[in-house]
C-alpha cells in the first residue's frame, strides 16, 4: 500500500515541478482570503487505551474561545501556484469542582491552542474555455503537507493541596496530494472545488487524512471577492503510546479575498 502511494506521490512531483518555461515571463499574482470556518467537531480520540467520545459544535467552541485565526494565501505565476492555510484556535476554560453542600475543593483551569497549516505547490494541468467570458476553468494538481498541532494545559488549584499543572502537545505533519478545480459560471461567479488525501503513516503520520470542499465566489472587481461554501476534514492517527484521534471536522465557510 505505501509502495503505490509514493509510485502516486512521485507521478504527483512529476507534474507539480515540471519546467515552467513557458510561465517565466508572466508576473506573480498573490491573493490574501481571511475566513471563518464554522466547524463541529466528532469522532474518538483516545489516551492510553481510555476512550472518548468527541462531539463538540461550532457554538462551544465560541463559547471558550480566547483567540483564532483562519486565512488562505496563494501565489501563482502562470501555471505554477503555490498556498498555504493557517487555522489557528486558542481556548480556554475554567472547571470548579465543589461538594455536595456546593463548597468548591478544586478549580481546573484548562486552556488549549490547536494549528492546522496546510501548505505546497501546484501546477495548472488542462484549461479550457475563456475565464473572462465565464465560460473556462482549470485544473491544478497539488502537493503538500498538513502540519497538525495540538497543545493543551490543565492547572488545578485548591486551598486543600499544592497546584498541579500538566502540559501535554501533540504535533506532525502528514504528506498530501490532491487537486483543485475551478470554473467560471460567469464573469463574477465562480465555483471552486477541492479535494485531497495523505498520511499513510510514511513518518510520524497519520494513518489518513483527506479533506473536501466547495465554494462558490462573486467577484465585486479584479481586487475583491467573496467566497462562501462547505468544508470536511478528516483525520485518523494512532502513535505508541496508545494515543489515538479519530475525529472530523466539519462546517460551512466565508471568505473575503483580496487580489493583488
Amino acid at each position: 500500500m505505501k509502495r503505490a502511494m509514493l509510485g502516486v506521490l512521485a507521478v504527483v512531483i512529476a507534474a507539480t515541478f515540471a519546467p515552467a518555461a513557458a510561465s517565466a515571463a508572466e508576473n506573480w499574482k498573490f491573493a490574501v482570503t481571511p475566513y471563518l470556518w464554522a466547524a463541529g467537531i466528532s469522532g474518538t480520540a483516545t489516551a492510553k487505551g481510555h476512550d472518548a467520545d468527541v462531539d463538540v459544535s461550532f457554538g462551544d467552541i465560541v463559547d471558550d474561545l480566547d483567540f483564532g485565526v483562519m486565512v488562505n494565501f496563494q501565489a501563482r505565476k502562470g501555471r505554477f501556484g503555490l498556498y498555504t492555510d493557517v487555522t489557528y484556535l486558542g481556548v480556554s476554560d475554567t472547571t470548579p469542582v465543589t461538594t455536595p453542600a456546593g463548597a468548591t475543593i478544586l478549580n481546573a483551569d484548562w486552556s488549549g491552542d490547536s494549528w492546522i497549516v496546510d501548505f505546497g505547490a501546484s501546477w495548472e494541468t488542462a484549461r479550457w474555455g475563456e475565464a473572462a467570458a465565464g465560460k473556462g476553468g482549470f485544473l491544478d494538481l497539488f502537493l503538500g503537507g498538513r502540519y497538525w498541532s495540538m497543545d493543551t494545559e490543565i492547572k488545578a488549584t485548591s486551598p486543600y493541596f499544592f497546584p498541579q499543572d500538566l502540559k501535554k502537545t501533540f504535533d506532525w505533519v502528514d504528506p498530501v496530494f490532491g487537486a483543485r478545480c475551478v470554473a467560471s459560471l460567469t464573469p463574477k461567479l465562480q465555483l471552486i472545488a477541492r479535494g485531497d488525501v495523505g498520511g499513510f503513516e510514511i513518518g510520524d503520520g497519520s494513518k489518513l487524512t483527506w479533506s473536501a470542499s466547495a465554494y462558490l465566489g462573486w467577484r465585486f472587481s479584479p481586487l475583491v471577492g467573496a467566497w462562501a461554501g462547505y468544508k470536511h476534514l478528516d483525520v485518523e492517527r494512532e502513535d505508541d503510546k496508545d494515543n489515538e484521534v479519530d475525529l472530523a471536522f466539519s462546517g460551512p465557510v466565508l471568505g473575503i479575498s483580496f487580489t493583488f
